[in-house]
């Protein structure tokens, strides 16, 4: 998981981005698509804001002489981000996938 949160640093802004842009359609297509939008957007949201603390400890790690209680502390706050990053990969494609297929049945 250590590595997956150290890949999503740079992949959840990215992601989040990309998948907001893809499905901007949505937005206008019925109230379920604005719900699932903002849905994606409120996630990704929450995933760096959970994230942060997270990232700031492997910065701490990285600079300052202690890290944690051990030397595997800078991997665990990478695991934490990295299910951070996972749950909002799973939501939204979940979401936006619903989303779209029930506005593909309602036209």
């Amino acid at each position: 998981m250590g590595f997956v949160g150290l890949f999503g640093v740079s992949l959840l802004p990215l992601r989040a981005f990309l998948a907001l842009r893809r499905n901007a359609f949505l937005w206008h297509a019925s109230v379920l698509g604005n719900i699932s939008l903002i849905l994606v957007a409120v996630s990704a949201i929450a995933a760096v804001a959970i994230g942060i603390p997270q990232i700031a400890g492997v910065f701490r790690c990285l600079t300052e002489m202690h890290c944690g209680a051990n030397r595997a502390s800078g991997w665990l706050f990478l695991a934490i981000f990295g299910v951070c990053y996972l749950a909002f990969e799973l939501l939204s494609t979940v979401v936006l996938r619903v989303a779209r297929k029930i506005d593909s049945v309602a036209t």
